[in-house]
């Protein structure tokens, strides 16, 4: 179909000012030229003065002329609130059009940010790993090692030595949990429903009494490191939420990928715990964290509660098109982030 002969097309000629003000002034026209051809036909001036002859003293015959200048006047008027109005709708589309670029330029600029940041956590964590690991793991050998002499000789140094075998362990297992909340555990190489099943499972474990649910549906295997990032981060949030209020609750997680070429996608998280009063303000970045991370990826998040009647909240995440200038793979130097995974609510 042209573009032209379009429904929207249409509509946007129909709701045309330009159109609508020819369309007004070409009735004016012809129901001033029906009101000329319908006066000189039945006489209309004669039968005037005939039935105004008698109020003469009134000077009732020079109302046309008055009538006249007062229509001239009016229409004057008209046009010139028409151009106002003009004026004024085209300076609120130009300020409509730059509050759209700021919000663009805001939103491009949040995820920027998150993306530094994210990229620092990789390296911080990665260093930790690499580093700080490796020598924690020798002095633990070099320890064992003097335990494993000084046992049949000197008491007080095989003591010295497990005593540091045990701090070493400690802060080995400490830099491994925060590289796990630096970097999600498994999300370079089992994809994101690997890495949510790593975390639930891991959120089971602490939490006995919570029953956990995890739905994935979709292919999220052509996801960037943004979205995929985002998206587990969403969920973790939610999680530490659920450890501080609803101990005892039974979790739902939905994580749905619309089918075809782009789409969006769809996470949910809903509980049957005791709920929040969201009129309320609450001190914790938790929720505007992750409604930070959302929008900055252009999509949508949604929250609903009530005392007593659990807690939802929906984010809806759009996926652009692959194109050739830009595949949608795992981009190795871009993911975002936000507040931090132990934020409240």
């Amino acid at each position: 179909m042209p573009p032209d002969s379009s429904p929207s097309s249409a509509a946007g000629k129909r709701a045309s000012p330009h159109s609508t003000v020819r369309r007004d002034l070409a009735c004016v026209a012809a129901i001033g030229v029906i009101a000329a051809v319908l006066c000189a036909t039945l006489d209309f001036g004669e039968r005037f003065y005939r039935w105004t002859r008698g109020a003469e003293r009134f000077q009732v015959d020079e109302l046309p002329p008055t009538l006249f200048v007062l229509a001239s006047g009016l229409a004057w008027f008209a046009w010139r609130r028409y151009r106002e109005a003009q004026r004024e709708l085209t300076r609120r589309r130009e300020l409509e059009a730059e509050a759209e670029r700021l919000l663009a330029d805001n939103r491009r600029l949040a995820s920027q940010g998150i993306d530094a940041q994210e990229n620092e956590r990789r390296h911080l964590a990665r260093e930790l790993h690499d580093e700080l690991g490796q020598y924690l793991n020798a002095i633990s050998l070099d320890a064992a090692r003097i335990r494993d002499l000084a046992a049949p000789r000197e008491p007080e140094i095989h003591r010295i030595a497990l005593a540091l075998m045990q701090s070493a362990h400690h802060v080995y297992r400490e830099i491994g949990g925060m590289i796990r909340r630096l970097r999600p555990t498994g999300l370079d190489e089992f994809g994101l429903p690997g890495a949510l099943e790593h975390c639930v499972d891991g959120w089971r474990e602490r939490l006995p009494g919570v029953s956990f649910t995890l739905t994935v549906e979709g292919d999220f295997s052509t996801l960037g490191d943004a979205r995929n990032i985002t998206l587990y981060r969403l969920v973790q949030e939610g999680l530490t939420n659920i450890s501080k209020f609803a101990r005892n609750a039974r979790v739902e997680i939905y994580l749905v990928r619309t089918a075809g070429e782009g789409g969006e996608i769809v996470v949910t998280m809903a509980d049957d715990g005791p709920g929040v009063d969201l009129s309320i303000p609450r001190k914790g970045l938790g929720l505007i964290g992750m409604r930070e991370r959302v929008e900055a990826l252009g999509g949508e998040f949604h929250v609903a509660s009530e005392p007593g009647s659990g807690f939802l909240f929906c984010a809806r995440v759009p996926v652009p098109v692959p194109t050739q200038a830009s595949p949608v793979a795992p981009n190795a130097a871009g993911e975002p982030a936000g507040a931090a995974a132990n934020s409240e609510k």
